[in-house]
């Protein structure tokens, strides 16, 4: 049932990005609460510290794509690591508002050059298969994030027991911890070497920014990031003071999603395999389209029938996610001119960053006018999405996979 890609050369790869994921899942959910009973930073002060921060790493995409060629995306991803290290082990340390926020800092850049340059890599690693293995790493690195995640998610969840900080203060030193090992593993990787050029190719091509196709597909990739991360950033809220559902049904929604995203990855990319990744992410769209109208629906749905509800909104979601997901970073890797693909995929991180910066500010302004608009809205989105796709996909035609 699983296609697997060829793992025997990069073992180290897909070891790291599971200790990665394990200590995310650990410490992410429970950051904010750290930085409010452990700092004592009020919520509304930790909230913006985060945001904020994020937005300022938003440059590092563009600096990312100019040093993942010259220095290779391994090196770039095990400084990711260690900035991330160093951050959070700065959490441990520190109490002064100022202090937070540099350790934030730190630790926001490192997730931006992480999320730069590890995409680079995975497809660097699956150009040592057959084309077909493409698709298939993308798939697998997301079934090992997302089951990692969920590991690390219980993780946190059973550390919640213990009284007192001490829950908090052991998920920020075990991500701390879990992040340096990811990055010593990453040493013993091969993929994820500088790009290599022709004598006759200037250097400064290499590391210019993207071309206006491979940009216009980045603007749609948003638009379909952006239905996708809206489920993590409105669901709670609209569960409890949407639907007047109990909060306690949220963990186990989000577990499903978890889960699906963990199993389902590799079957999705051998089901669609006869498809080409247009067709399958326009489908995906359509997907999130709908599930946009139904989840909008369940402010009509009687009470005893909510929880099915949500959870067969999760489902529907689930599918479009699964379906998308490898395809889109598939198409940006080979879309991306061979000599230039670490510099463009750095650049694809801005589809993303632009979604998780839009999707709450949307839900926000949304919600307060109609607890169905913001899925409404959703909806819109995928329909622009995939409307922009087809006509992208017209101009930007991805290049034959090179097997090394």
């Amino acid at each position: 049932m699983f296609e697997l890609p060829g793992l025997r050369r990069h073992l180290p790869l897909a070891i790291a990005l599971g200790v990665d994921s394990i200590g995310t899942g650990i410490s992410a959910p429970l950051l904010l609460l750290f930085l409010t009973k452990v700092a004592n930073i009020p919520l509304a002060q930790a909230g913006v510290t985060l945001s904020a921060t994020f937005a300022v790493a938003l440059f590092v995409p563009a600096v990312a794509g100019q040093v993942v060629p010259r220095l290779g995306g391994r090196t770039v991803l095990i400084a990711a690591q260690v900035l991330q290290a160093l951050g959070l082990a700065g959490f441990l340390v520190v109490r002064e508002l100022p202090a937070i926020v540099a350790c934030a800092l730190v630790l926001a850049i490192g997730q931006r050059t992480f999320w730069s340059s590890v995409f680079a890599v995975i497809a660097d690693a699956s150009d040592s298969g057959p084309p077909a293995d493409k698709d298939r790493w993308f798939a697998f690195t997301n079934m090992i994030q997302n089951t990692g995640y969920a590991l690390g998610a219980l993780t946190a969840g059973a550390l919640l027991l213990i009284p007192g900080d001490l829950p908090y203060l052991l998920a920020i030193g075990a991500n701390a911890t879990f992040l340096a090992l990811s990055g010593i593993l990453m040493l013993a990787e091969r993929a994820g070497q500088p790009t290599r050029t022709a004598p006759e190719v200037a250097p400064p091509r290499i590391h210019r920014a993207p071309s206006r196709p491979y940009l216009a597909y980045i603007g749609v990739s948003a638009l379909f990031a952006f239905c996708s991360t809206l489920l993590g950033s409105g669901l709670a809220i609209y569960v409890v003071d949407g639907l007047s559902a109990s909060a306690a049904v949220v963990g186990p929604l989000l577990a499903v999603n978890t889960l699906l995203s963990a199993i389902g990855q590799a079957p999705a990319v051998r089901l669609t395999r006869r498809f080409s990744r247009v067709r399958v992410m326009i489908l995906a769209g359509l997907i999130w389209c709908v599930w946009g109208l139904f989840t909008a629906s369940l402010g009509h749905t009687p009470a005893s029938l909510i929880v099915p509800a949500l959870a067969l909104s999760v489902v529907i979601y689930s599918i479009a996610e699964l379906l998308h997901g490898p395809r889109s970073m598939a198409f940006a890797a080979d879309a991306a001119p061979p000599d230039q693909r670490s510099t463009y995929l750095s650049w694809f991180q801005y589809s993303f960053a632009l979604a998780n910066i839009a999707a709450p500010g949307v839900f926000a302004a949304t919600f307060g006018i109609a607890p169905a608009l913001p899925w409404l809205i959703a909806s819109l989105v995928a329909i622009l999405a995939c409307l922009g796709l087809a006509a992208v996909a017209r101009v930007l035609h991805p290049q034959p996979p090179v097997q090394n």
